[in-house]
């Protein structure tokens, strides 16, 4: 048989079709991705850049407890019983578990998926227990990544969970706040309604003092007809 015609090897067979395969797969069709730019100041105005937090002190200030900014005890509780009882809050949260399944299955599916099987039995015969063993691998269907296709999907699946993640701290975040409002709000009411209070009993003794000095003759009925419009504005 003459060289030209002489067959391949099975080896260089199988190196030949690994080599397609990664050379292949490697063509992803996937775009890179461009973080588009943020319409925010990258620091703060009038701020030098030296004055800008390290990213490790940012990341401990993320990660402290929300408590540490909230120091009145009434705020905390309010917070606590809003934070474990409001359902959009725990429909994000179900979000964020349901998103990292789905990652988690994305995932798998970049590994073929192997299954073991061992069996073994003993039977008595003639006296003597025969041992019989067996055992089986098994790989099921795989899909080589051409393209890239797969992982692709892997990370739009991771960047889906990381918004899902976001989009609940953000929940989070604009529920604390419009609890933290209402309780300010609350305590700026309770104050304007103990000014009222206030100024309310000092108009009523400055008209009682007026109509005294109205019966004594020490002031005049224009002045006790002030006093009572006073008295009058105070309690609208």
């Amino acid at each position: 048989m003459s060289k030209l015609y002489k067959p391949f090897r099975p080896l260089a067979l199988t190196a030949y079709a690994l080599a397609a395969t990664f050379f292949v797969t490697g063509c992803s069709l996937m775009p890179a991705y461009e973080r588009p730019a943020a319409p925010i100041a990258p620091q703060w105005p009038g701020a030098a850049s030296s004055a800008q937090p390290s990213p490790a002190s940012v990341q401990a200030a993320a990660l402290s407890d929300w408590r540490v900014f909230f120091a009145d005890p009434t705020l905390q509780e309010l917070i606590s019983a809003a934070l474990a009882n409001n359902r959009d809050l725990r429909v994000a949260t179900l979000s964020i578990a349901q998103a990292r399944a789905q990652l988690g299955l994305r995932r798998a599916d970049q590994f073929p998926t192997v299954n073991a099987t061992v069996t073994g039995s003993r039977t008595p015969s003639d006296g003597t227990i025969k041992s019989a063993y067996a055992g089986g691998l098994t790989i099921t269907a795989y899909e080589l990544d051409f393209f890239g296709r797969v992982a692709s999907l892997k990370e739009q699946a991771l960047a889906q969970y990381l918004a899902t993640a976001e989009a609940a701290q953000a929940a989070q975040i604009s529920l604390m706040a419009t609890v933290t409002q209402g309780w300010l709000a609350l305590l700026a009411d309770e104050e304007l309604l103990a000014t009222s209070r206030q100024t309310m009993a000092a108009r009523e003794d400055s008209l009682k003092l007026i109509e005294l000095k109205v019966k004594h003759g020490a002031s005049s009925d224009l002045e006790w007809r002030l006093a009572q419009t006073l008295r009058e504005s105070a309690r609208a």
